[in-house]
């Protein structure tokens, strides 16, 4: 029987050294990581801020070419620009960069349904070339910021995505090692000495309760107790809120790849794969009721007549 107990207490004593010694390794690890994907978001911001910045410098070349065709109308949609793209450079931290993004786009989608309702109203606007070169440049720019766009939001899902699961949800609510492990010890002892007054208290009012009934006495009241509520420790990392972006426009040309067809097609070619592979003559072989010319003896003709 000793020897079974010297055995366990060996295993118990193991497992803890073990989690002691796991838990600084995978808390560092963790934070690596998060620290990877939060740089990898700072990136796809950068990318999108750089796009819609270019993006506002050619909104507001615009606003002349308008005035000089006599639209006036909602001028106030270029100054929203000039506001919106200001306040958004001038953003350091990442959440408030995510919010001046999703509102500098919807500006400039405001500016762009002027500028299509003004070349839909005006034939002579619409005809004339800085305006249809505006046209051109804005679509192949609006088409790369939706590409852009939908990266930062894979970015953002993926890091959300990593502070949902666990243990990484635990790791990182807390800033420090030090706050871990009060985070994860601190709350135990805790509730064990709260639990252990509770049960004191509760003993101690039962007999009180037993010696009044006895006496004919009105009882005690029962102990009010609350339990301790764990201090709350500010977070290494807390999950972004996924950004919402209006914007809408079919890929860049050069993001379609080829679509190959072959004879085992599906007959919906809607669920055809999309692939990279060099393009193959599959028609090699000729049909099975084919049959190749080969050379025939030539017939002549032989006139015995008078000619």
């Amino acid at each position: 029987m000793l020897s079974g107990l010297k055995t366990s207490a060996v295993v118990l004593v193991g497992l803890l050294l073990g989690f002691l010694v796991s838990l600084p390794v995978a808390w560092y690890g963790v934070r690596r990581g998060a620290d990877g994907l939060v740089s990898n978001v700072e990136k796809a911001v950068t990318t999108v801020e750089g796009r819609q910045q270019a993006m506002a410098d050619q909104a507001l070349r615009l606003q002349p070419v308008l005035t000089r065709f006599d639209v006036t109308r909602e001028s106030d949609l270029f100054e929203a620009v000039q506001e919106q793209r200001s306040r958004l450079a001038g953003e350091a931290a990442l959440r408030d960069k995510l919010e001046r993004v999703q509102t500098l786009e919807e500006a400039l989608l405001r500016v762009e349904r002027l500028c299509e309702q003004s070349g839909a109203s005006n034939a002579r606007l619409a005809h004339w070339e800085p305006y249809r070169e505006h046209r051109r440049v804005w679509e192949k720019q609006k088409r790369l910021l939706v590409r852009e766009q939908f990266e930062l939001q894979d970015q953002v899902a993926e890091l959300n995505g990593l502070l949902g699961r666990w243990p990484a949800s635990v790791l990182l609510a807390y800033k420090s090692f030090g706050a871990l492990l009060r985070g994860l010890f601190g709350d135990v002892f805790g509730n064990v000495a709260y639990l252990g007054r509770w049960s004191l208290d509760w003993v101690g009012y039962w007999a009180r309760r037993a010696a009044a009934l006895r006496g004919q006495q009105a009882p005690p009241d029962p102990p009010k107790w609350d339990r301790p509520v764990a201090e709350l420790a500010e977070a290494y990392l807390l999950p972004l809120n996924r950004p919402v972006f209006l914007a809408d426009a079919p890929l860049p040309e050069d993001d379609y790849n080829e679509l190959q067809f072959t004879h085992e097609a599906a007959a919906d070619y809607a669920d055809v794969e999309l692939g990279t592979d060099k393009a193959v003559l599959e028609n090699r072989h000729a049909p099975k009721d084919y049959v190749a010319p080969s050379s025939q003896p030539q017939k002549t003709v032989t006139y015995n007549g008078v000619n």
